[in-house]
């Protein structure tokens, strides 16, 4: 099957790529929610050489959204339940 489809994902590291393929730990740019009872939930955008361009730690909140942007090198996300959806 080809074409578009919309990508969900969990805690991990995903190198940031326009152009992901199925099955690679990569994720297109763009903005991210992730809903739900959230407890402990960090995040991170890092540059390629690894170090931070922003971040959060939320001890406790019911919504997070973030912005992936092309120049970012790798996405974070650490003790954050549930998936992180793209905003349409």
């Amino acid at each position: 099957m080809s074409g578009d489809y919309e990508v969900w994902f969990s805690n991990g590291d995903y190198e940031v790529n326009s152009e992901p393929k199925p099955g690679e730990e990569s994720i297109k740019p763009g903005t991210y929610r992730i809903k739900g009872d959230l407890k402990n939930c960090y995040w991170e955008r890092l540059t390629r050489s690894g170090e931070i361009i922003d971040n959060n730690f939320a001890p406790a909140a019911r919504e997070i959204t973030v912005t992936i942007r092309a120049s970012d090198g790798l996405f974070r996300s650490e003790g954050c339940g549930g998936a992180w959806k793209p905003v349409r």
